[in-house]
């Protein structure tokens, strides 16, 4: 088939498909070393993506831009989709980990803050807790054996692991999520640049 008869986000979509595999095959890594190449895999799938949907609009590039404007300030913005961005230039340029495996944990707190939490009454006897009296509810964590994403610096800056996603939490930042919520966001932007700005039928 020649690059005329393919569809036009073809290439975008074969990156989309190249994350899958890599996706799947994270789920199956037996060792640390095998789960962080897949996840280096999936980072470079998922950025070329995003690079192959730009340079098949560029046709329509007075339209697209704006378009993809919104798309862009997520990217900047939303915790999940920037630190996949800069691992993805992390991983490109130093030689940093970006994973690691955590022992099982517990631990409690009250979302807020100063100003905004009023904790009344907290007693905690033998390890257990007895008694919690406050303004907002006591959260309490218990994480099993894991393997979480590290900091990732990408030029100057350092970037946390993501601790939520389009204003939902995550419970810790576990690669085979962020990595799942990352293609389905891609997958998403894809076919809405594909129904924008090419007759599918």
């Amino acid at each position: 088939m020649s690059a005329e008869e393919k569809a036009p986000l073809y290439h975008a979509k074969r990156e989309l498909v190249a994350a899958q595999r890599a996706i799947e095959r994270m789920g199956q890594a037996s060792s640390l070393e095998d789960l962080e190449d897949e996840w280096k895999a999936y980072l470079s799938a998922i950025e070329k993506c995003w690079i192959k949907v730009e340079r098949a609009c560029q046709h329509v590039r007075n339209k697209f831009q704006p378009w993809q404007g919104q798309y862009a300030n997520e990217r900047r913005k939303d915790p999940l989709l920037k630190y996949l961005k800069h691992a993805r230039n992390s991983d490109h340029h130093s030689i940093q980990e970006n994973m690691d495996k955590k022992v099982a944990s517990s631990s409690m707190y009250v979302e807020g803050g100063p100003g905004v939490t009023h904790i009344e009454r907290l007693e905690i006897k033998g390890g257990r807790l007895v008694e919690y009296r406050g303004n907002k509810p006591l959260l309490i964590e218990n994480l099993p054996n894991r393997v979480e994403l590290l900091p990732v610096k990408d030029g100057s800056k350092w970037y946390n692991p993501p601790s939520q996603h389009k204003g939902a939490r995550l419970v810790w930042p576990a690669p085979l999520d962020v990595a799942q919520l990352g293609l389905e966001y891609y997958t998403k932007f894809v076919s809405e640049a594909e129904e924008k700005f090419f007759d599918t039928v």
